[in-house]
């Protein structure tokens, strides 16, 4: 199992690199490389398969619920915006931000190893509470990384059409793909987090004492929560769209992912 585990890993990060570089060579090439966009998606999900391969072996040796875990949870958040993003790029004409993706995917399959284990949880914390926390808060968490990922293409091209370098057919998903799917993605992970931020709730009141570390982490993500909220509830009254949309999935990627590393600074480095 420990042989797998590690085979799967570096299987998964070696099709994580080159379907980056071939997203990357895709989009930065004036005309495309077909051979490029048609094999980029493909190892990227075989890069994904690996992946979850590394997940499911690596729990099952260490007898750890993959929920249950920081380590875990921070390699499936990446591993769930993997598996949207394939499900979503050929409908909404997202093959460019594979170049995105496939980076964060890497990042987070490594960075994963470095989170030391978690400290054993309070008898008075319910698992089966804990477990829907985790698996909610992960879930959205890789929605948002995606919907953040969308937003930074949507400013990106914004700027490279104002500018007109565009120069012929761009490589760069049409801005109203990048708007409409960075709104649906936000959409399907607000109740996610909605459901994370109340289970969390629940977690501080049963604890009693809580550290100022643990008081901080609570405020970032009701704070990210707060500005998701204002920020669908505009677009709906006040047609909050494409470029201001774009920021705010930036600032609430950016706010979950100074939570996700001030836990992962809380758990320290695995030894």
């Amino acid at each position: 199992m420990e042989r797998l585990a590690t085979v799967a890993f570096y299987l998964g990060l070696i099709s994580y690199t080159i379907a980056g570089t071939l997203f990357f060579v895709d989009l930065a090439r004036r005309e495309g490389l077909a051979g490029a966009r048609r094999w980029a998606p493909k190892i990227l999900g075989v890069g994904a398969a690996m992946h979850a391969t590394h997940v499911v072996a690596a729990s099952l040796l260490s007898r750890i619920c993959p929920v249950e875990s920081l380590h875990f949870a921070l390699s499936l958040a990446s591993l769930v915006a993997t598996v949207v993003f394939l499900a979503l790029r050929r409908r909404r004409r997202l093959d460019a931000v594979g170049a995105f993706v496939a980076p964060l995917s890497v990042l987070f399959l490594v960075g994963a190893q470095f989170v030391g284990t978690p400290a054993v949880q309070p008898d008075n914390v319910s698992r089966t509470l804990l477990a829907l926390h985790v698996t909610a808060n992960l879930l959205g968490f890789g929605l948002f990384l995606l919907a953040g990922g969308a937003g930074a293409f949507y400013l990106v091209s914004e700027r490279r059409l104002k500018q007109k370098r565009s120069g012929g057919k761009s490589r760069l998903p049409p801005l109203d793909a990048l708007d409409l799917t960075e709104h649906r993605l936000l959409l399907a992970g607000f109740p996610l987090l909605t459901f994370g931020a109340i289970s969390g709730a629940v977690f501080v009141a049963q604890l009693g004492a809580i550290e100022e570390g643990t008081l901080l982490r609570a405020a970032l993500s009701y704070v990210t929560w707060t500005l998701l909220a204002v920020m669908l509830t505009l677009r709906v009254v006040a047609g909050w769209s494409g470029r201001r949309a774009a920021y705010g999935a930036l600032a609430g990627a950016a706010c979950l992912l100074l939570v996700i590393l001030l836990y992962a600074l809380r758990s320290g480095v695995s030894t």
